[in-house]
């Protein structure tokens, strides 16, 4: 983040005024000052974006801004409405990361790597459903449909970062490991066992992963190749 931008600026105040109310406050406030970080995540977007508009990133904030409400007014609740956005807004996030790679076909040590990783992740994550498999009986489908979505969007992200270790994917990645593990702990914050600090770590994750996937969607190829030529071009002079 640079402090010198007003929108930068704006964002951290609203990250921590956030911060504060999910410390001090019932969660239910959370739904008068969480979207304003998202506002100010696409101010920045807009103001600093070189490439075309992404539609698929403005749908995603706009879908994780009525989830988050939806998670704030009670899981339980809201757990069918709750799977469908959110599958959607993986689906965008593989889109998102599919536009920006070229697909070129990885090496089989790729996909070893990715399921080798992964398998921890998988064995977490079915030791975390079992716990909460009472909640889930009436919206199974819904959920396992969200899952699967979710897992996906992380071994693809992983996928991409092993094949092409760029910067972009670096960011995206990240992303997707917070996503993860914030959705263990809004699961069991909510159909297990609430807790005030759970909420805090939701909403500290969820602040990275804005301002992650921001970094990937504003990453320019472009320009680091251009300060790496520049760069080479300095010391050839100097020697």
């Amino acid at each position: 983040m640079d402090v010198t931008k007003p929108t930068h600026i704006a964002f951290i105040i609203s990250g921590i005024i956030t911060m504060l109310v999910a410390i001090f406050f019932e969660k239910f406030s959370l739904i008068y000052v969480q979207p304003f970080t998202v506002l100010t995540i696409l101010i920045i977007y807009f103001t600093e974006k070189k490439e075309p508009t992404s539609v698929l990133y403005i749908l995603s904030q706009i879908i994780g801004v009525i989830g988050g409400i939806l998670l704030i007014l009670g899981m339980r609740e809201h757990l069918k409405a709750v799977s469908i956005l959110f599958s959607f807004f993986y689906i965008f996030y593989l889109r998102m990361m599919y536009v920006r790679n070229v697909m070129k076909k990885g090496e089989l040590k790729t996909y070893f790597y990715v399921a080798l990783i992964s398998l921890p992740v998988l064995y977490l994550y079915y030791s975390v459903i079992q716990t909460i498999s009472s909640e889930l009986t009436e919206v199974v489908l819904y959920f396992s449909v969200l899952m699967f979505f979710m897992l996906s969007y992380f071994m693809t992200s992983l996928y991409y970062y092993i094949k092409d270790k760029n910067q972009s994917n670096l960011w995206m990645l990240i992303a997707a490991i917070n996503l993860g593990f914030m959705n263990i702990i809004i699961v069991l914050n909510e159909l297990y066992m609430y807790e005030t600090m759970f909420t805090v770590i939701v909403v500290l994750c969820s602040l990275f992963i804005q301002f992650f996937v921001l970094k990937f969607m504003l990453y320019d190829e472009n320009e680091d190749d251009y300060s790496l030529i520049s760069t080479l071009n300095d010391e050839l002079k100097n020697s």
